[in-house]
């Protein structure tokens, strides 16, 4: 009966998770925190930023996943940037909470070439209620498994390029596969390794409109691709929508700067089959603060080997 269960709840994870054997959470916060899609993306922002999101799957469907983040980062040194996040994921009797460190390092080639390697680090804690898949039925093997409580490390990799305003870069979101076992050391499921690539350019159409878009790639062993484009159209920097074409939905974002240095941002996502067919789609929104960069002074700094330098003291 146990592994019954275990086949059943293990397929909904699955398709919770995107439906691509994979269970890193889908979500379309990247279009406005382009640190969600890589460790490498720390503190490439002008300046220090916050955001947090919540994702509801499937709504009107029971124990459809819940997506929870928020994540911080910002340039700490000249060429150094640091981040942070914390995730709870919830799918049926799956839940898992994680908290990972980020550091970044943004070496200049020549120019305005870019190039910079990321690596985070963090603790993931997975949780199983067997007893929850159970229901009423009265299994003594289940309830003696009533729960299934495991940590491992979760490491994640990534290496960004940029020109201008082109960006594309190629991550290990998860780099290792870890198995989660019960008490008894016996392997419940693996969290599976899993890569991805994504490449975007922001493009000026005139002083007020700019597109932004970016296509996002990923993969796992044995597994077909998951793709995923998004073009979000900017007015003025203060109002924009997103379209997202994804392999199995699409979606549409709508954000905007609701006062100042603030972000907000509502998506809508759906499908005409599979289980987002037959629900209400999915909800997400996501808020975030994003501190003013700096001005950089127009009046050059003093210097005793230029002209100006003996003018400016008479």
């Amino acid at each position: 009966m146990i592994h019954r269960i275990l086949l059943f709840a293990s397929g909904f994870w699955l398709l919770a998770s995107g439906g691509f054997a994979q269970q890193l959470p889908l979500s379309n916060q990247y279009t406005v925190n382009k640190f969600a899609l890589s460790p490498a993306y720390a503190g490439t922002g002008d300046a220090f930023e916050i955001f947090g999101t919540y994702r509801k799957d499937w709504a009107n469907v029971a124990a459809a996943p819940e997506y929870k983040v928020i994540s911080a980062n910002g340039m700490c040194c000249k060429n150094m940037g640091f981040g942070g996040m914390i995730a709870s994921q919830k799918a049926g009797i799956f839940e898992n909470l994680s908290a990972s460190a980020s550091y970044a390092y943004h070496a200049k080639l020549s120019g305005e070439h870019i190039l910079s390697f990321g690596l985070s680090l963090g603790l993931l804690e997975s949780h199983i209620n067997l007893a929850g898949a159970a229901g009423q039925m009265d299994d003594p093997v289940v309830l003696n498994n009533a729960n299934v409580n495991s940590m491992v490390f979760d490491t994640g990799f990534g290496i960004l390029y940029r020109f201008k305003n082109l960006h594309a870069g190629i991550s290990l979101p998860r780099m290792l596969s870890s198995k989660i076992k019960n008490s008894e050391g016996t392997a419940v499921y693996t969290l599976a390794a899993q890569q991805q690539f994504n490449i975007g350019y922001k493009y000026s159409i005139n002083k007020d409109w700019v597109i932004d878009p970016l296509v996002k790639v990923s993969m796992v062993k044995n597994v077909p691709a998951f793709y995923e484009v998004a073009i979000p159209v900017i007015y003025k920097n203060t109002i924009w929508v997103a379209p997202i074409y994804k392999k199995t939905s699409m979606a549409f974002g709508l954000g905007g700067k609701p006062y100042d240095n603030f972000i907000a941002q509502y998506s809508y996502e759906f499908s005409s089959s599979g289980i987002m067919g037959q629900s209400g789609g999915t909800h997400e929104i996501t808020i975030g603060w994003r501190m003013h960069a700096k001005k950089k002074s127009e009046v050059p700094a003093p210097d005793k080997k230029k002209p100006y330098f003996d003018w400016i003291l008479k």
